[in-house]
């Protein structure tokens, strides 16, 4: 059975855990003979190795960084599919013109009907099966097509539009794939942050059992308070169990508020899914409890409308924080 993605093990941003290893390290290099006298491994070469692992997990990329490419190529991607609708519906026009009324119907689901429908919410496996059945179509049947009106051009216009979907769809679920092992990366190198300093923050407390003003330097959640405002909280107002949402949902061709668009968050704690509505000004507020204390998550999300493609996306969120997100939805063709 294989093992499952990491969880991160501190309860802070991961700004927060870059500042405390930070405070952390330095307070240990400059008590670091004590620490050797306690335990001969605690050398200053090794004060000088963690506090250079800081600065390696600091510079992997963040979400933002790591999430370009995916969007860039599912923007992208987006754009090719819309022109090859048209294109579709160019080709039903050519059928519709070469055969008779009683022919067409059986020549046009040939032509790929059926994934032309699909492919209007934008799923992509059946975008690239239109294509397929498109082509092969054209293939079959460019006599009878040129005959009817198609220009000459057509069949190479849409096999370059295929080319191009078909690079863009492999950059985007390439980049998916990469973006998650990039999560995966940073989480692990952020716990191994987390479990050197516990380490030696637990050894500090025995150090410096007898000397309380200098123990709590060592002490985790006393470190923590040095670098936020209120300890209980993200410094926002809002509980530190607690993610709030502001989602601004809009129509891209008209730049008008939709109303009535379900929005849901498909990895609430507990692993439920949670949803909400926007209203008259488009507007979806959504409160997600039942965080760890300053916990930092990636929240996926999906929106929904009649009338419009769907849409899915990610957050990188930490509890005791609001966020607000603009959402625009494109017309279904």
């Amino acid at each position: 059975m294989g093992t499952s993605r990491p969880i991160a093990k501190y309860h802070c941003t991961q700004a927060e855990l870059y500042a405390i290893c930070t405070i952390g390290w330095q307070s240990y290099n400059e008590n670091q003979p004590d620490f050797e006298a306690f335990k001969t491994t605690y050398t200053a070469a090794f004060g000088t190795a963690m506090v250079a692992a800081v600065e390696t997990a600091k510079n992997l990329p963040d979400f933002q960084a790591r999430n370009e490419d995916t969007e860039t190529a599912y923007i992208l991607m987006g754009q090719t599919a819309t022109l090859a609708l048209t294109k579709w519906r160019t080709l039903r026009s050519y059928i519709k013109s070469a055969f008779a009324p009683e022919l067409q119907k059986p020549n046009i689901e040939a032509a790929g009907e059926e994934h032309y429908t699909k492919a209007t919410t934008r799923n992509w496996a059946e975008t690239e099966l239109m294509f397929t059945s498109a082509l092969n179509y054209i293939t079959e049947n460019t006599a009878i097509l040129t005959a009817a009106g198609m220009p000459a051009t057509f069949p190479t216009s849409f096999s370059d539009l295929h080319t191009t979907f078909i690079s863009h769809y492999s950059t985007f679920t390439d980049s998916g794939q990469d973006e998650h092992e990039g999560t995966d990366a940073k989480v692990n190198s952020n716990n191994s942050l987390y479990d050197n300093l516990q380490k030696m923050f637990e050894d500090g407390q025995i150090i410096y059992e007898e000397n309380p003003a200098k123990r709590e330097r060592f002490i985790f959640a006393r470190v923590k308070e040095l670098i936020t405002n209120n300890s209980s909280a993200g410094g926002s107002g809002i509980p530190a169990t607690v993610v709030e949402l502001g989602v601004y949902v809009y129509d891209e061709e008209t730049n008008t508020p939709i109303e009535g668009a379900h929005f849901t968050i498909l990895n609430a704690p507990g692993g439920v899914a949670i949803s909400a509505t926007s209203n008259s000004e488009g507007i979806v507020l959504m409160r997600i409890l039942g965080f760890e204390p300053n916990e930092t998550v990636v929240l996926n999300g999906e929106i929904t409308a009649d009338g419009y493609e769907s849409g899915t996306g990610e957050l990188e969120a930490t509890a005791g924080n609001l966020y607000s997100i603009d959402a625009s939805m494109q017309p279904v063709v």
